[in-house]
């Protein structure tokens, strides 16, 4: 793998958006500034924080000059705070790198994607394995067949659960070049969407190719305070996201019709359940959301289904007895 030093004028800006991340931000900046790649600059966007935030990241920008911080005049949402922080981006840099303030990389993690992404110029997203708390994700790619994979290949696997290779946003590294083709850049993230990174990982592997890394690269931090925690598990958003990325891609991918059809099926009984439940919260969330609602043909549909499989059981059961 090359070296840090060939490919020294490649500038990548990593791209910190912090709200309240003082518990965790000294040692996400710190293992940025550990980075054996040594051309990057460190963008802060502060999100009026309340607690010793900018007091962290302003120490690190007067030892450092490559570490810039921004203050927000006003407080933003998520996904705007994402996507101005993304626009404060030098106009040099090659590479984007967002990295969520309770995350932090392991040294080699811009050396490694650096190098990848400039042997092979078609790619327009790296990732590699990473440390998700105490598991090691993001594998079932061969090794044996090389670094890089077309990206309509790539997303066609993850839209059915085939692999999962993306990660979280602290997973990957895009180049800019790339990103820039995208209609609404720099605004990349979208603005009344949740799971924002997973939707601008797809829609860059629609037009790009992916580099991997085979080697743990970043750390993805798992508390009570994440949205994975607050919101995820909470509502079960991986119905809303399997459901927006198939949607999403089926002008791409029309033969996943019929998969997607039955995802539909258990997405309908699973709201049907918390409307019988009168877990309101639940589905004003999924109300929210959800860009293509729910039929009452799809609840109807998804209760003769769950009926049918009931009745088979029973079947099956009284066969064995």
């Amino acid at each position: 793998m090359a070296t840090s030093v060939e490919y020294e004028n490649s500038l990548v800006s990593v791209i910190i958006p912090v709200y309240n991340g003082g518990a965790y931000l000294h040692e996400c900046l710190q293992s940025i500034k550990n980075q054996s790649y040594r051309n990057f600059e460190c963008v802060i966007n502060n999100n009026k924080s309340k607690d010793n935030t900018l007091e962290i990241a302003e120490e690190f920008a007067k030892q450092d000059n490559r570490f810039r911080v921004f203050n927000n005049d006003t407080f933003l949402g998520q996904t705007e705070n994402w996507n101005l922080a993304l626009s404060r981006a030098s106009d040099e840099s090659r590479y984007i790198k967002i990295v969520p303030a309770d995350d932090w990389l392991f040294p080699e993690c811009l050396t490694e994607m650096v190098s990848i992404m400039e042997k092979y110029p078609n790619t327009g997203i790296c990732s590699s394995y990473r440390l998700d708390d105490t598991k090691v994700k993001c594998d079932g790619l061969d090794y044996y067949k090389g670094p890089v994979y077309p990206g309509k290949e790539i997303l066609r696997r993850q839209l059915v659960k085939d692999v999962e290779v993306t990660g979280s946003i602290n997973t990957v590294m895009y180049r800019k070049s790339v990103l820039k083709k995208l209609p609404d850049y720099p605004d990349v993230f979208n603005i009344g969407s949740y799971h924002i990174d997973t939707i601008l990982a797809y829609e860059v592997l629609r037009i790009s190719d992916l580099a991997f890394v085979f080697k743990v690269l970043s750390y993805t931090r798992r508390h009570n305070e994440t949205y994975t925690r607050t919101i995820s598990e909470k509502f079960k958003t991986r119905y809303y996201a399997s459901d927006t990325f198939l949607y999403r891609h089926l002008d791409l991918f029309p033969d996943l019709r019929p998969y997607y059809k039955n995802h539909r099926l258990e997405y309908a009984f699973y709201l049907l359940k918390c409307r019988i439940l009168l877990n309101k919260k639940c589905l004003d969330w999924h109300n929210k959301f959800l860009e293509n609602p729910i039929t009452f043909p799809e609840y109807f549909k998804s209760i003769l289904s769950r009926l049918f499989l009931l009745n088979r059981l029973v079947r099956n059961r009284r066969r064995t007895m």
